[in-house]
């Protein structure tokens, strides 16, 4: 007998459903019967059986609340990852106006329209630059100053807040880098850049460690911890560490990655110190004169050369939680996409 879970065929409003975390969501919960509503400012793509599309955005509660109607549990994965420190007010109010308005809009769309769960999207950022290397969800809310990081702080707290109110029950799933077969925003800009012949560029001595997780991986967590938001469990109001369980320098991490895509290219080694200067004065010269944006910023630097790992000892005991794939796998795997992609291009 096929063992049931409390998520199976319930319908379920995933958003943020046309990015890389949101397109695995919605498949995975397809494959357990569940219907799905998806929210996202791009246009719906070809018709999908069970996916209902809800051209929206999260900043407008009426688009949220229409997406909500007869939900029973939420995936937030709504989000804009920009690590500026220094931005015209305009982009600041943008980056939080989703980030965080967003949130809110859909914490109070979900309360109104009787949603049982929400399972929101944070980020291993919310202890970032917190000397807690190899700690845990103990570890205090970073106090860096990045539009990244104090917008998904401030998502989380709202989030977490939330449980338990109007018949909601919310927990938070940080992930460390998300990586995988077909993502594009991160590894799709580095696979096009090594196509026009650009060396690889590592920040830091390489000591530092990162956490990452394997799409699959993330995805197993995210169901788990829907499954267990129920009245009484650990899991409601609490925030997950998520990883490989396997950290790794970012920039080994590429390093590795174009070694299995089976390519070559000279390596050029930045220190610390100048790359942070580089990139607070382009972030600076952006601010002030609207000029290209950075392709690097401060808190990228620091991604690199400051030690972000953590344990998942809470996420293996109340979700019990096992990564499916380790990064050694997971980077083969998507070395193999990359590779077809850099051919492609």
């Amino acid at each position: 007998m096929t063992e049931t879970s409390p998520l199976d065929e319930k319908r379920c409003l995933v958003t943020g459903g046309a990015g890389y975390l949101g397109r695995h969501l919605v498949a995975a919960l397809r494959a357990k019967g569940c219907p799905v509503h998806v929210l996202d400012t791009a246009p719906s793509p070809e018709p999908q059986s069970g996916v209902r599309w809800f051209q929206g955005d999260v900043r407008h509660h009426a688009d949220v609340l229409a997406a909500c109607e007869g939900v029973d549990t939420v995936f937030h994965t709504a989000a804009v990852i920009e690590a500026l420190t220094h931005a015209r007010r305009s982009v600041v109010e943008t980056i939080e106006s989703i980030n965080v308005g967003g949130t809110q809009n859909v914490i109070h769309a979900a309360q109104r329209s009787g949603v049982r769960r929400l399972v929101h999207t944070s980020s291993i950022v919310a202890s970032f630059c917190m000397n807690a290397a190899g700690g845990d969800e103990s570890a205090p809310y970073s106090t860096a100053p990045d539009l990244y990081t104090r917008t998904k702080i401030a998502g989380e707290r709202a989030a977490l807040a939330a449980n338990g109110h109007n018949g909601l029950l919310t927990c938070a799933i940080r992930p460390g880098g998300i990586y995988g077969p077909g993502e594009r925003l991160t590894y799709g800009r580095f696979v096009r850049a090594l196509k026009m012949g650009a060396p690889l560029i590592v920040f830091g001595d390489g000591s530092a460690r990162l956490d990452y997780v394997y799409i699959d991986n993330l995805v197993d967590a995210q169901l788990r911890a829907a499954e267990r938001l129920v009245v009484g469990s650990p899991v409601c109001g609490q925030a997950y560490f998520l990883s490989d369980e396997t950290p790794i320098n970012a920039g080994q991490f590429s390093i590795e990655l174009v070694k299995n895509m089976g390519l070559s290219r000279p390596l050029v080694r930045v220190p610390d110190t100048v790359a942070r200067a580089v990139g607070a004065a382009w972030e600076r010269v952006y601010q002030l004169l609207g000029v290209s944006k950075p392709l690097f910023t401060v808190a990228n630097v620091k991604l690199c050369d400051i030690d972000h790992y953590f344990r998942i000892d809470k996420a293996k005991e109340h979700l019990e939680y096992a990564p499916l794939v380790d990064t050694e796998e997971g980077l083969r795997l998507t070395a193999v996409e990359a590779r077809a992609y850099y051919d492609s291009l």
